[in-house]
C-alpha cells in the first residue's frame, strides 16, 4: 500500500501538474492541446455570486469541509519555470480533505501559485491564488484522471496589503525565495511548512463546481473548492514573489465560460452582511423613494456617515 502511495504521489505530480518542458506557454494558450481546446468545462471561471446557488438544503455540499494533518507538513519545492510549487514528501504521512462537496477522501500532493489569480469574484481579479492540489484516496493517477472527481483543488485568493506585519501566511515560503528565483530540474529544496496558514480564515466559505485542470492537458476531472474570503501577502512580498524568473511576469490562465452550477456554502451568504452589501443595499432605497426623497436621502446619507463614524446632518421634514 505505501508503494502504491508513492508511485500514486509521484504520477500525480509528473502528470497533473506537468509544467515543466517547453512544449506549452501561457503565452499561446490557443495552442494548448487535447480539452484545454475541446472540453466544455473548463477552469478558470468568473463566479457570479447572484447566480450561484446556495446550498441550504445540503443536496450537493454535505457538511462542512474537514482538513486533517495541515499542521507541519514535509514537502520540497521547486520552481518548474512556469510557477513556485511544493510537493509532499511521500515518506511521510499527507494532509486529507473530506467534507462539503466531496464524496469521500482526498490526499493533499501538492500547492503551487498564481499571480494574479485565476478565477475571478464577480469580475474581480486578485493579485495571488494558491491551489492546493488532492487526488482522490484509493485511486490511481489513470483511474483519477478518467473520473469526474478524480481531483479536488482548494484555490485560496491572496490580497496585497500595504500593512508588512500582513506577511505572516506567507513569511515561512518567502524564506525559500532566493533560492527558488531561476528554474531548477532538480528535486527541489526541503522544508516543513504549517499549511493551515494559506488556507482561507472562513474555511467553510466557498463556491464550489466541477471544472478542469488550469494546465495542459486541462482534464476536466476537479471538483474546485474557491474560498471567497482572502489571505494577506504583504506588497514586499508580492514584490519578492513577481521577480521570480518562471517564464514571464504573469502566471494564470484566462477566464473560461461559465456554463454550469456553481453552489457556494451556507457560509459564503454572510458576505451579504458585509460593508459593500450594507451600503449597496441603503444605495438600492433610492430607487423605491417615492415621497419625502430629500428627506429620504438625507436619512440614507446619514446611515452611511454613521457607519464610517462621521458626523450626521439634520435633515429636512418630509412633505
Amino acid at each position: 500500500m505505501k508503494l502504491l502511495y508513492i508511485i500514486q504521489v509521484l504520477g500525480v505530480v509528473g502528470f497533473v501538474a506537468s509544467d515543466s518542458g517547453t512544449d506549452w506557454s501561457y503565452s499561446y494558450e490557443t495552442r494548448w492541446p487535447s480539452q484545454c481546446r475541446s472540453g466544455s468545462q473548463q477552469s478558470p471561471i468568473n463566479i457570479m455570486t447572484r447566480s450561484a446557488i446556495l446550498d441550504t438544503f445540503e443536496a450537493h455540499i454535505r457538511g462542512p469541509l474537514v482538513f486533517r494533518g495541515y499542521g507541519d507538513v514535509n514537502l520540497h519545492a521547486v520552481n518548474t519555470g512556469r510557477t513556485l510549487k511544493w510537493m509532499v514528501d511521500e515518506d511521510f504521512d499527507a494532509p486529507v480533505l473530506s467534507g462539503g462537496p466531496l464524496r469521500g477522501n482526498y490526499t493533499f500532493v501538492q500547492f503551487h501559485l498564481h499571480w494574479f489569480s485565476e478565477h475571478a469574484i464577480d469580475g474581480m481579479k486578485y493579485p495571488m491564488e494558491i491551489h492546493l492540489l488532492h487526488v482522490k484516496t484509493g485511486l490511481t493517477v489513470a483511474q483519477a484522471l478518467k473520473r469526474p472527481d478524480g481531483l479536488a483543488v482548494v484555490a485560496v485568493l491572496g490580497q496585497v496589503r500595504a500593512d508588512e506585519d500582513s506577511g505572516y501566511n506567507f513569511h515561512q515560503i518567502v524564506d525559500q525565495l532566493p533560492s527558488l528565483e531561476n528554474p531548477t530540474s532538480g528535486a527541489g529544496l526541503p522544508i516543513t511548512l504549517d499549511l493551515s496558514r494559506l488556507l482561507s480564515p472562513e474555511r467553510q466559505s466557498y463556491y464550489t463546481y466541477h471544472g478542469s485542470l488550469t494546465t495542459p492537458d486541462c482534464q476536466e476531472v476537479v471538483t474546485w473548492i474557491v474560498h471567497d474570503r482572502t489571505i494577506p501577502v504583504s506588497d514586499s512580498q508580492y514584490k519578492m514573489f513577481r521577480q521570480v524568473n518562471v517564464g514571464g511576469v504573469d502566471t494564470y490562465r484566462s477566464l473560461q465560460p461559465t456554463n454550469r452550477v456553481v453552489y457556494r456554502s451556507a457560509a459564503s451568504s454572510l458576505t451579504a452582511s458585509s460593508p459593500v452589501g450594507i451600503l449597496a443595499a441603503l444605495l438600492a432605497l433610492t430607487s423605491t423613494l417615492k415621497t419625502g426623497m430629500s428627506s429620504g436621502i438625507c436619512f440614507i446619507s446619514n446611515l452611511k456617515r454613521k457607519f464610517f463614524t462621521e458626523a450626521s446632518k439634520v435633515c429636512p421634514a418630509a412633505k
